[in-house]
């Protein structure tokens, strides 16, 4: 019952709250046409003429005139064609000036990659293929990082007390998270 009422406490809100809006509304436009002045000019008259006699005026101002003859050369006295003047070309004092060149030197192209070792001679040093100190390939290179001490394994770190009831605790956080 008491939602009912609150409802309806809002759509009579809403209700006289558009009412004021449009009351307002209606007053404005009052005020605005009060203020403007009456029109007294009424709109021109429709034009006296026809389409049809408004297409022949179009048409016969679009025809091309018969009356004017055509251009004929201009002649001099004696009969013989006036000679045609052309312009002399505009002689401009404008410099232009050169495309400008950059005098910076390029770098010069080099590889990105680092190399493997040093360039050696070759007559007094030994083959360059294979160094010493190095593993031959991937695999060799591979057994050698292996040899490296490694971490104690979970079984291992299972069997001490201490780290067992660490282990614990962790999963239990870890599992109420996630």
């Amino acid at each position: 019952m008491e939602k009912l009422q609150t409802l309806l406490w809002i759509v009579l809100g809403l209700g006289v709250f558009i009412w004021r809006m449009v009351q307002k509304a209606r007053a404005t436009t009052a005020r605005e046409q009060q203020q403007r002045p009456p029109r007294s000019r009424q709109a021109p008259p429709l034009p006296a003429s026809s389409f049809e006699e408004l297409l022949k005026q179009m048409q016969a101002g679009n025809r091309p005139a018969t009356a004017t003859p055509a251009a004929a050369e201009q002649t001099t006295p004696a009969g013989r064609p006036l000679p045609r003047e052309t312009a002399v070309p505009a002689r401009s004092l404008e410099q232009r000036a050169p495309a400008a060149a950059s005098l910076e030197t390029t770098p010069e192209a080099r590889s990105l990659e680092v190399p493997l070792h040093e360039a050696r001679r070759a007559a007094s040093q030994p083959r360059a293929s294979r160094r010493p100190h190095e593993p031959a390939d991937y695999w060799t290179r591979q057994q050698a990082r292996a040899q490296e001490p490694a971490r104690a394994t979970v079984t291992d770190l299972l069997r001490n007390p201490a780290d067992l009831r660490a282990a614990f605790v962790l999963s239990e956080i870890l599992q109420r998270r996630f």
